[in-house]
């Protein structure tokens, strides 16, 4: 395969994580508005994250297995396909039942792009570049979550729905247009979540993943409520906090793969559960908005350089059983996170800021199980 036609199938699999990630850190951001325009409470319009979030989990395990039947082309379009129809029928929801069903297809949809992504880079790349180049696919995904959080700001919320429709649409065409050998590829290996589960360090990795997952999105899903009930943020303020968490995220990507390739896995997700752990326990307590800024700053540079260790862990795994720990990963984490979102919604309506303090002490006890996930030679 020529150098030019790599770098344009790695271009493709950024669109798409780019186009997935449009709207999802800026629906937290949105919440308010949404219960607004819906006449609903603020905790009830907050439980479609839930709705996003699990589907999303239970559609990543379908992938894998029909790579075994269909190409990624084949796989890849009909699902951005699907994405672009379901994202328009969201934007143009009347009721929040109709978005809610708009959001639990969706999340079918895109959750095609991650494992795809990540099974074609590890095919393509070498191990020694694997770090920065998922650190680079990621971090497109948060400059997307950028510019979605910068249409939250100013227009109105069906907009972060319109816009990614769009965008699929036209990452769809251009797929289905494109020649490449290796996106018409059909793998032949066999596909046995069963089988990759045997293997003890996949266990871990996935084990560690559900920790994380968990704990992390019963913290960052409530960022909208919570700048807005505890700090009485209006609409733009809150997005400029959104905004601020996701560059700081998408430097955090960035760093880690640096520090995957250059320091180890191993050193990346420590320094990532530190900073993740020691900063989200530190909303136990109220600040200046500024201090509140660095505050949340730094728990996304945290998530995203731990994040990134464990992703480049993922394509180490060998080829035979890359494509079922690629799906297993994006089922694992989305939904331990629907499933840690939910359960803190329990926590959050009596006290926010005890609930951060809990999450914190515990995100940093899962350094614990950090051996068994990555032996720290990697």
């Amino acid at each position: 395969m020529r150098f030019s036609e790599k770098n344009f199938v790695y271009f493709l699999l950024c669109c798409g994580c780019v186009t997935i990630h449009f709207n999802i850190a800026a629906l937290a951001a949105v919440i308010p508005s949404m219960a607004r325009d819906f006449g609903l409470p603020y905790f009830q319009v907050a439980q479609i994250n839930s709705y996003y979030l699990i589907p999303y989990g239970l559609g990543a395990l379908f992938y894998a297995p029909l790579t075994r039947h269909f190409s990624y082309k084949s796989v890849y379009v009909c699902a951005m396909g699907l994405y672009a129809i379901t994202s328009f029928w969201c934007a143009r929801a009347a009721t929040l039942e109709q978005l809610t069903w708009g959001l639990v297809v969706s999340g079918i949809a895109a959750a095609s792009a991650i494992p795809l992504g990540l099974i074609i880079i590890g095919e393509l790349f070498e191990k020694s570049r694997r770090g920065r180049l998922v650190g680079l696919f990621f971090s497109g995904s948060f400059l997307s979550s950028v510019v979605g959080i910068l249409v939250s700001g100013i227009a109105h919320w069906r907009w972060l729905f319109y816009c990614p429709a769009i965008l699929g649409f036209l990452l769809c065409v251009t797929i289905f247009y494109f020649r490449s050998q290796h996106f018409s590829h059909v793998r032949s290996a066999k596909v046995s979540y069963l089988e990759a589960l045997r293997v003890p360090q996949v266990r871990w990795v996935l084990l560690f993943i559900f920790i994380l997952s968990f704990l992390y999105h019963g913290v960052h899903k409530w960022y909208g409520v919570f700048l807005a009930q505890e700090y009485g943020l209006n609409k733009l303020a809150i997005s400029l906090f959104f905004l601020l968490v996701a560059l700081s995220g998408a430097v955090g990507q960035n760093i880690g793969g640096w520090l995957s390739d250059k320091k180890g896995r191993f050193v990346a997700c420590l320094i990532g559960i530190l900073l993740l752990g020691i900063f989200t326990a530190l909303l136990v307590g109220h600040y200046p908005l500024y201090f509140l800024a660095v505050i949340l700053s730094l728990i996304a540079v945290g998530w995203t350089i731990g994040h990134n260790g464990i992703s480049t862990v993922l394509t180490d795994f060998p080829d035979h059983h890359r494509s079922e720990i690629a799906s297993l990963n994006s089922a694992i984490r989305f939904i331990s996170g629907g499933i840690g979102f939910y359960i803190s919604s329990l926590f959050v309506q009596q006290s926010f800021q005890w609930t951060f303090l809990g999450i914190g002490f515990l995100m940093l006890l899962a350094i614990g199980v950090l051996w068994k996930v990555v032996p720290a030679s990697q």
